[in-house]
């Protein structure tokens, strides 16, 4: 039998979509596979530059109050930084999500991104979604398996005057959970602050006397007995109403302590787009509208 070419105009209508579909979402395939899996996390957001608060040495409830006021200032300061200084991991529907290099401070030489998103949920409350998510069970929209009893826990709290109802500063020790075996056991040593009256929610490293020790980044490291191995986070969180709902500001940096290709998924891929589905399955306009 004598061969014959199919073009696409012999087709059905629906095959021949489908075909021009596929040929035009190719360049668009190629692009990420090329940004996310050719390119390592070692190259995103070359060229880009900026800065990270490291630990302080919280001693004082006055320590504490400076490291807050810092932190909040560095907080609304990342949001200013022009969008040309960061990179684009996505960017789909209601959620931007970027990363830029850390080039100046104590974590420079981490390798790791630090990374920033924003999204809105229509129908979302802010006031709702901030109470919820600064109490024990709200922070499982970070982490559905977080233990709310843990967070509970805290080795030190201050009333933070003048920062909203109820707002407080607390010295928190986390742990990193399953942990695989043969691998040393991890933890955060950290000063959560609750700015309720901005609807702002910090986490960010610090050295407290309650657990002698420090990560590698301190100047200089603090002599510890510890075995576990000390990690680092920064995350903040800040909610605003919009005309028809919330909108939801993040940023993230996290040092496993094991590199830094693991840590740029997670902070620059991975993490974000779960945290804004669980936001929206419980306080959306879809779940508002049947509840």
């Amino acid at each position: 039998a004598k061969f014959q070419s199919y073009h696409l105009e012999n087709m059905p209508m629906h095959c021949r979509l489908c075909a021009q579909v596929f040929f035009i979402a190719i360049p668009v395939i190629l692009a990420i596979l090329y940004s996310y899996v050719v390119v390592p996390p070692q190259h995103w957001a070359e060229g880009t530059t900026g800065s990270l608060l490291g630990e302080v040495h919280i001693q004082h409830k006055e320590d504490a109050f400076n490291f807050a006021n810092d932190a909040v200032a560095e907080s609304l300061g990342i949001w200013k930084e022009p969008s040309t200084n960061w990179q684009v991991m996505h960017n789909v529907s209601n959620l931007l999500v970027e990363v830029r290099r850390i080039t100046e401070g104590p974590y420079a030489s981490s390798g790791i991104v630090l990374s920033r998103a924003v999204g809105t949920v229509k129908g979302a409350d802010p006031d709702e979604v901030y109470q919820h998510f600064i109490s024990p069970e709200g922070l499982q929209l970070l982490d559905p398996n977080m233990d709310p009893a843990e967070v509970e826990k805290y080795i030190e709290r201050y009333d933070w005057e003048g920062f909203g109802n109820g707002a407080h500063l607390d010295v928190h020790e986390s742990f990193m959970r399953d942990v695989p075996p043969g691998v040393e056991e991890r933890y955060y040593i950290v000063l959560n602050g609750y700015y309720t009256g901005e609807r702002l929610f910090f986490c960010k490293s610090i050295v407290h006397d309650s657990r002698p020790g420090s990560s590698p980044c301190f100047d200089p490291p603090q002599p510890t007995d510890d075995p576990r191995v000390r990690l680092l986070n920064t995350f903040y969180f800040h909610i605003t109403p919009t005309s028809d709902g919330s909108m939801i500001k993040m940023v993230n940096y996290v040092d496993l302590m094991a590199g830094s290709t693991i840590p740029n998924w997670l902070v620059g891929i991975l993490f974000f787009p779960g945290v804004y589905d669980r936001i929206e399955e419980k306080f959306g306009i879809s779940n508002t509208a049947t509840s």
